[in-house]
């Protein structure tokens, strides 16, 4: 397999608002997000994660050998990769929205001591046992031009579970606000809007467009 370093900001805006920071080929219909567009050969990690690129790759085969919930397969990662020991500062700013607590933190320290699959962002009504309640983290090794974006996501998403929807609706919802805010920006353009720029492209055309 060859690993391909590609623009996340740039896949997310334009094609899969889901992509993490570590992707391979996927045609399942059963997997939430499929990703079919992904040359079966390669490997995608988002450039901004390069320098996690073994971590990313160990934790990402681990997590393909099991077949069980995700909150068991947390448990196995946390086992095989947390380091142990006193955790390190992890928070680098704070303010507080609407009386919610934003904490941007270092995401490679959180994946190292807390989370291994810790991606852009989370909150405590997901991830209760290590983000305290009332708090949204959000990862600040992402691009900068990305947070806004992420922000509103795990606002709505929070904001919906908190009366009662279930995180894969609510995960829904947020997508899509996530995605109108894009569009407004003018950063995100989809396949199926009226003014996608790509269209007519051949799909090594556009695939090229995202290898950094």
């Amino acid at each position: 397999m060859k690993v391909k370093f590609v623009d996340g900001f740039l896949i997310r805006n334009t094609l899969d608002d889901d992509f993490g920071n570590i992707c391979k080929y996927d045609n399942s219909l059963s997997r939430l997000a499929p990703e079919f567009y992904i040359p079966e050969d390669e490997i995608w990690i988002d450039h901004c994660f390069k320098d996690e690129k073994n971590f990313i790759l160990a934790v990402d085969d681990f997590i393909r050998t099991f077949k069980f919930n995700n909150t068991e397969i947390r448990d196995e990662l946390r086992k095989k990769f947390c380091l142990s020991g006193t955790k390190p500062n992890l928070i680098i700013k704070s303010q507080v929205i609407d009386g919610v607590k934003i904490q941007d933190v270092d995401g490679a320290l959180v994946r190292q001591y807390l989370d291994p699959e810790f991606i852009f962002g989370g909150h405590d009504l997901v991830y209760s046992d290590y983000i305290p309640l009332g708090e949204i983290w959000l990862d600040a090794k992402m691009d900068p031009a990305e947070r806004e974006f992420i922000l509103l996501h795990e606002q709505v998403e929070r904001d919906l579970m908190s009366q009662g929807k279930s995180y894969d609706v609510a995960h829904e919802f947020a997508t899509v606000s996530d995605k109108e805010l894009r569009r407004a920006r003018g950063v995100g353009f989809y396949p199926g809007d009226a003014n996608y720029p790509w269209r007519g492209l051949s799909n090594a055309e556009i695939i090229n467009k995202y290898y950094v």
